[in-house]
C-alpha cells in the first residue's frame, strides 16, 4: 500500500534553510505552533498578514511558498490587516521590537523622530547599525525637529556620531510632531494626542500589504516631510554641543 504524503514542502525547506522551527516562527508571529504545523503538513494558507510576516523572518516570497495566497486573497486588504499590533503607550512596546525591525531592513529605514531621547534608549547602537546599513545600500534617511523641545534634545547631542556617518541624509523639519520609524514595509508609528505626553501615546505596528490602505498614508507623510525638510548642518549642530 502506497502512502501520498501531503504537506508544504516549499515551507518546509525555507524553514529548515533558515535554521527556524515550528516553534520559532509561532513565537516570531505570535501565533499557536499548531498553525505553523497546519500550514507545514496540510495545503492549508495562511492569513495573508502572517504569510508575508512568515515569508519575511525566512527570507522567502510569500507568493512561492503558499501559491494559492493569491487567489484566497483577490479582494483589496482592509486597513485592519495592515495592522500587526496596537499598544496602548511605549512602555508596553516589546523592548526588542524598535532594535528589531531597524535590523531587519534590506532596502529603506525612514526615521522621523520628534523624540530622540526615546530612541537613544531603545536603540543603544543607533549610530553603528544605521551606519553598517548605509554602508550595505539600504537607504537612510533621518528628519527631526527643527527647533527640538528642551535643552539637549537635538540630533547632534543625542546622537553626535551620526553626523558624521556617510550614505546618511539628515534633515530637520518645523512641523514633526509624531515618531514614525519605517525599516522596509515595517513601520512603528507613536500617534500623538493633544495634552498627552508622547511617552503615553498609543503606538502602531504596521506592515504594509498590497496597494496600503493604511500604512499609505503614512508613507506619502514620510515622503513630504523629506521633500519639505532643510538639510541638517553638521557644522553648526557640533558647535552648538561644543558651547
Amino acid at each position: 500500500m502506497t502512502t501520498t504524503l501531503t504537506g508544504n514542502e516549499r515551507l518546509r525547506a525555507a524553514m529548515v534553510a533558515a535554521n527556524v522551527t515550528i516553534e520559532g516562527l509561532a513565537d516570531h508571529l505570535g501565533i499557536d505552533p499548531k498553525s505553523v504545523d497546519r500550514w507545514l503538513n496540510t495545503d492549508r494558507t495562511p492569513h495573508a498578514r502572517n504569510a508575508e510576516a512568515a515569508a519575511k523572518y525566512l527570507r522567502a516570497d510569500a507568493y512561492h511558498l503558499w501559491p494559492r495566497l493569491g487567489e484566497r486573497h483577490r479582494s483589496m486588504p482592509t486597513a485592519q490587516d495592515e495592522v500587526v499590533a496596537c499598544y496602548p503607550m511605549r512602555s508596553t512596546v516589546p523592548y526588542g521590537l524598535w532594535r528589531s525591525t531597524l535590523a531587519g531592513a534590506a532596502t529603506v529605514i525612514d526615521l522621523a523622530i520628534a523624540n530622540l531621547l526615546f530612541l537613544a534608549d531603545a536603540v543603544w547602537d543607533l549610530p553603528t547599525l544605521l551606519a553598517d546599513k548605509a554602508s550595505a545600500g539600504v537607504r537612510v534617511r533621518i528628519v527631526t525637529p527643527e527647533d527640538p523641545a528642551g535643552p539637549v534634545t537635538g540630533l547632534g547631542d543625542v546622537f553626535p556620531s551620526l553626523l558624521t556617518v556617510p550614505g546618511l541624509r539628515l534633515s530637520t523639519h518645523p512641523g514633526l510632531r509624531a515618531d514614525v520609524l519605517r525599516a522596509d514595509d515595517d513601520l512603528l508609528v507613536t500617534t500623538p494626542i493633544d495634552g498627552l505626553t508622547p511617552a503615553l501615546a498609543p503606538v502602531l505596528h504596521l506592515r504594509r500589504l498590497g496597494p496600503a490602505p493604511m500604512t499609505g498614508g503614512y508613507l506619502a507623510t514620510l515622503d513630504h516631510l523629506f521633500a519639505t525638510a532643510t538639510p541638517a548642518r553638521p557644522m553648526a549642530h557640533l558647535r552648538a554641543v561644543a558651547a
